[in-house]
């Protein structure tokens, strides 16, 4: 029999069903994500404990790890760290299903205190996050000032968290509908299937929708960071990384003149040494990365002739770190040049002019490096006086042909003499480059003309 107006077909019922599902699913989509709420919240946590600096959110994980995916204050560098939840107060407080508080973490001994020191933090409070009966993550408060959280600051976390708990429980059973409407709209239901009252089976317990739901909708952007921080925290546990040696030489006489250090991560594939910086900068380990590195060059110094000079690269924060100078060692005299990167900013020059000032004072060269390339060469200059000022390769580049390039260099190095500092030319690659920053008063140089990069025996060979 034909169907008559206003009645539908099996068929056109079964179309529809997924294609509502689709509509539903899509609907839902934006409630299943909590981070922007989760993101508003760690940040007005800092204004609702004044004595609080920092806040983050931990999630566990199935490797029994607590994740942090949410960060705010000093603590934003830090997504995706990581703790052990059976030696944390994070783990105490899931195990447990209490708030945990610690006063002062240099004595305490449930917190992680080398992380604590590497964030600046002294007080923190831990709220776990429960939903019937299970405990899924944590709040966490932090301060620089011992026994910083008054009760009251106690009383106002235990209920933020109390709120997030509802947030993430929510959106992970939506997160749960969603997918249930994704497979109805892929795969209808075979006929007959309807009705059977199976619509609920095989959805698990809650603690196990939170687990799915941390995995796969929460942790995605904090674990890409996680994975960073871990092959970051291979190279540094197994030195999985080597030095290269680049001569620099002085243009008039030919003579080299010391020699730059550079980090290379071939063997640990990831990728281009200013790739793999900025990623350990980014995920809180950029000043151990440099440290390291400095560290590695350094103990080549004793097969390099006495009159030569060794370049090491750092950033403003390992320049400022009173870690720097112990590894620099006292004794090495005015052998050694550190080179303070200008891509990055520096945010506060009286603390880096007072590490410079130490520095001196155990004999060591300082070089701006790249400059021109970055943020604020010409303040760099004049606030940190160097004693080496390196023409980043962009100006360099085609110098003997180019009146504003060279009307540049000039400026530059009157610039820099003026102050007393020495100028070097980064990125020579061509005889008339060379010429050209010598005929126009530039000291010393270094490029791929002069010598690339390679292992320090045959630079020491070949350069004396």
């Amino acid at each position: 029999m034909r169907p008559t107006a206003g009645t539908r077909t099996r068929a056109e019922d079964a179309l529809e069903g997924p294609a509502q599902a689709r509509r539903i699913g899509s609907a839902l989509e934006e409630l299943r994500d909590p981070d922007p709420v989760m993101d508003r919240l760690t940040t007005e946590l800092l204004g609702l404990v004044p004595a609080a600096q920092a806040a983050a959110v931990g999630l566990l994980g199935d490797d029994d790890r607590v994740v942090f995916v949410h960060t705010s204050g000093l603590l934003e560098p830090f997504v995706g760290v990581s703790v052990d939840r059976t030696a944390s107060i994070s783990g105490l407080a899931l195990a447990s299903a209490t708030v945990q508080r610690c006063d002062d973490a240099s004595s305490d001994a449930r917190v992680d205190r080398s992380l604590m020191a590497q964030v600046g933090m002294s007080s923190v409070l831990v709220v776990p996050l429960v939903r019937a009966g299970h405990a899924f993550g944590v709040v966490q408060v932090l301060s620089s000032r011992p026994r910083a959280f008054s009760e009251g600051d106690v009383a106002t976390c235990a209920a933020l968290g109390e709120v997030l708990a509802v947030i993430i429980s929510a959106s992970a059973e939506i997160s749960r509908i969603v997918d249930r409407l994704g497979d109805a709209a892929a795969a209808p239901p075979a006929a007959g299937s309807a009705g059977d009252g199976s619509a609920g089976s095989g959805s698990g317990s809650e603690s196990g929708v939170l687990a799915r739901f941390v995995a796969s909708v929460l942790r995605p952007a904090a674990s890409a960071r996680l994975e960073v921080r871990r092959r970051v925290l291979e190279v540094l546990d197994g030195r999985r990384f080597t030095m290269v040696y680049q001569p620099i030489v002085d243009l008039r006489s030919g003579a080299t003149a010391g020699f730059e250090a550079l980090a290379r991560f071939d063997q640990a594939g990831l990728g281009p040494p200013d790739r793999v910086f900025a990623d350990a900068a980014a995920v809180g380990l950029g000043v151990e990365l440099e440290l390291a590195a400095v560290e590695r060059a350094l103990a080549a110094l004793g097969s390099i002739p006495e009159h030569l000079t060794l370049s090491v690269n750092v950033g403003p924060e390992t320049l400022a770190s009173d870690a720097l100078v112990p590894v620099l060692d006292a004794g090495r005299g005015r052998r050694v040049a550190v080179e303070l990167t200008e891509h990055a900013a520096v945010q506060d020059y009286k603390l880096l002019e007072s590490a410079i000032a130490t520095l001196r004072e155990h004999g060591v060269l300082l070089a701006i490096d790249d400059t021109g390339a970055g943020f604020a060469s010409l303040a760099h200059i004049v606030k940190l006086a160097p004693d080496l000022v390196k023409l980043d390769r962009w100006i360099v580049e085609g110098v003997a042909a180019d009146p504003v390039r060279r009307a540049l260099v000039h400026a530059l190095v009157g610039f820099a003499h003026e102050l007393g500092a020495r100028v070097v030319g980064e990125g020579i690659e061509t005889r008339a480059e060379l010429e050209a920053l010598r005929d126009l008063g530039v000291e010393l140089g270094q490029g791929y003309v002069l010598g690339r990069p390679g292992e320090l025996a045959v630079q020491v060979r070949n350069g004396t």
